[in-house]
């Protein structure tokens, strides 16, 4: 179940607070991510500096972000 609200996106003090852990350690210890979850948020984090419009709506030049998947 706790790694099954990190994964929908559920913040850990959220996650720690809904579980009852007294530290949020406990929540970490125990908020284990599927090799496939933690791969699609690195991708997505490198879509998004990959953009080519910054927050203002201006156009900029893309990045080239490796992506190291263990």
């Amino acid at each position: 179940m706790l790694a099954g609200l990190v994964m929908a996106g559920v913040d850990l003090r959220t996650v720690q607070e809904l579980m009852g852990h007294k530290t949020i350690t406990m929540t970490v210890r125990y908020a284990h991510l599927a090799p496939a979850h933690q791969r699609e948020a690195i991708e997505r984090l490198a879509q998004k500096r990959t953009d080519t419009t910054n927050d203002t709506g201006h156009t900029r030049q893309p990045q080239t972000v490796p992506v190291v998947v263990y």
